[in-house]
């Protein structure tokens, strides 16, 4: 589940509330863009819903972070995937570190697109990488519960997403049918 941080700094007051409906897309768009992005690897993955926020994912080989912002929010995207994981979803070898920074590139990607399509953008900066041995058990708090998901042979993947709202969240009429790139369209720019 995604989660909110409240009051994120000295004399910063109470955050504003998330609409339900903003965090249901939040919640649904993070599901089915971690689904969809490792299917387009050949990895089959499943969502293990009610998964227990205690136990710690000490399986992570690497965790890629995103951070991101919008208009009233800024907030970080974490995947985390064991090693078979990772290898199973890189057919081209490419280190372990490298590749979880750019599947948690290519997650955001995904997810930032299917919000874009109900109206809410956000923007993305380059992503990084660290090691999940060391992490997993901070990520892996009641309060800070990862979306999680297990591969047909037992790997691990969760998915970390933290927002800080800062005002008020503006979700727009969505753009037209056609405006937005789909999922693995090459952009030129």
């Amino acid at each position: 589940m995604v989660k909110v941080t409240v009051g994120s700094g000295p004399g910063s007051g109470p955050a504003p509330e998330i609409p339900a409906r903003v965090q249901s897309l939040l919640n649904v768009a993070a599901r089915d863009a971690t689904v969809e992005l490792f299917a387009a690897y050949r990895v089959t993955i499943a969502f293990v819903p009610g998964a227990d926020a205690h136990t710690p994912m000490s399986d992570l080989a690497a965790l890629g972070i995103v951070r991101f912002a919008a208009p009233a929010l800024a907030g970080t995207v974490v995947l985390g995937a064991s090693r078979s994981t990772l290898r199973q979803s890189n057919a081209r070898g490419t280190p372990d570190r490298d590749w979880a920074a750019e599947l948690a590139n290519q997650f955001f990607g995904r997810f930032k697109l299917k919000l874009l399509r109900a109206g809410f953008e956000l923007w993305s900066m380059a992503p990084v990488t660290v090691s999940g041995r060391l992490l997993a058990t901070a990520v892996s708090q009641p309060q800070f519960a990862p979306i999680t998901f297990r591969d047909s042979q037992g790997g691990s993947i969760g998915v970390w997403i933290e927002i800080e709202p800062t005002g008020p969240l503006n979700v727009t009429a969505p753009p037209a049918a056609g405006e937005i790139p789909s999922e693995g369209d090459i952009i030129l720019f």
